[in-house]
This record gives C-alpha cells, structure tokens and sequence, in this order.
C-alpha cells in the first residue's frame, strides 16, 4: 500500500509561514532589570491606557521576580486589575474599583538573590483574563504579597516624568505610570524605576496559515484519486 504524508505535515512542508505566531506584547519594559525591590508589605504596580480596538483581553502575563533572601521553594501574591484615576501620564494612579484579581502560587528557585521570570498563561489568571477591557480606558494593574518577602525586579536611574519612555508598547496601548503603594514609584531621591512587568495577547491563527492547511488537505485528496 502507497504511503501518505499527513496533510498537516505536507501543509507545513509547502507553507513554511504556518506555524504557530509569537504572543503580542502590549506593555513591557525596554531596559534590562539592574536592581530589585521587596514586595512585602508594599504594593507595587502600573497604569496604562489601551488602544482604540478593544475590548482587549489579557492573554498572558510575566513578572520579573527576585528571591531576595528567601530560599523556600514556594511562594504567593495577587495580582489585581483596576480601573485608574484619569489617563493623565504620571498623575493617573489606582482607582478604588478591582475589576479582577487572581491569587498565583508558584516555585522560585532556592538560592538567594537569583532573579527569574514568572511567565503566566491565561488558565493561571483566569479572572483577570475573561475580564474584557474597554478601547482607549485607564487600567492598573497590582502585585503583592500574600506569603513570603520576595523581591520584583526593576530598573532604576530615571528621571523625574520619564519612565513612561522606558516601556515599549503595541497595539495602541500607553504607558501611563510607576506605582509603589499608589504613588509614583521613587527609590531614592531622583530616581525613578520601571518594573519588570509584561503582559499581552496570544494571536489567533491567521487566515493565510488556515488557508495554507486547507490547501494541503486539498493536495491529499488529489493524491488519493490518481
């Protein structure tokens, strides 16, 4: 009996481009983390605006984490997205509304002072992930601590009402704020960081990468009849 290659496989051999596209970042920093600061008791966050598209849903999201001077292997925080004060950049904060949160548990590596990336899919921040944002609104989103002292990275050095700069964002969407507590977020006197905190969307399937596997299961067919 003639072998058969499978559609699918004869569909990526053809079409090369039908394979599965990068996630879509729609806020994240631009700089390299070079310091960290303790999450407990302090709360630590961002505000933004979205683009004009919407509604949007946050599909992913990804936190730059430190250990500090923590070598238990677990760990918690909350993560809680809120509406802002206004979408004025470096006056815009927290409104009082959470419109979502979501309690994450995770594993940190067991060695001091180590920094690691805490990457989280839409089934680990499932509240917040259904909740649909609106087009060219004000949001914030929160961390802290619900367990042990560790750190979030960031990037420090910046000046006053510049940070803002230091986030590369897509689709439409601003950088509004730093928060540490509700406040603009300093660490020392002239200093202002932004976190390591990225978030954004997984695409859905092209249409020229549907087309491309209809195509191939077409070629199948032909095969068989001849």
């Amino acid at each position: 009996m003639k072998k058969t290659v499978p559609s699918i496989f004869l569909g990526l051999f053809l079409f090369p481009w039908v394979t599965e596209a990068a996630n879509v970042t729609w806020f994240g920093p631009s700089s390299a983390s070079n310091s960290n600061a303790s999450v407990q008791p302090f709360t630590y966050g961002v505000v933004f605006m979205t683009g004009t598209l919407g509604p949007y849903s946050m599909d992913w999201l990804q936190i730059g984490l430190n250990t500090s001077s923590i070598t238990a292997g677990s760990a918690s925080f909350r993560i809680s997205l809120r509406d802002a004060t206004s979408t004025t950049p470096y006056s815009a904060v927290a409104g009082s509304t959470t419109l979502a949160s979501d309690t994450v548990s995770f594993t940190m590596p067991t060695t001091i002072a180590t920094n690691f990336n805490l990457f989280l899919s839409a089934a680990d921040i499932p509240n917040i992930s259904a909740f649909d944002m609106g087009a060219s609104t004000g949001y914030s989103l929160f961390l802290d601590s619900a367990s042990v002292n560790f750190g979030i990275q960031r990037t420090t050095g910046f000046a006053v009402n510049t940070t803002n700069d230091y986030y590369t964002v897509s689709e439409g969407f601003t950088a509004l704020n730093t928060l540490r507590n509700n406040s603009m977020y300093s660490n020392t006197t002239g200093s202002y960081p932004t976190l390591a905190v990225s978030f954004g969307a997984v695409p859905e399937p092209s249409t020229v990468s549907l087309f491309g596997v209809g195509l191939a299961m077409v070629l199948r067919r032909r095969r068989r009849t001849v």
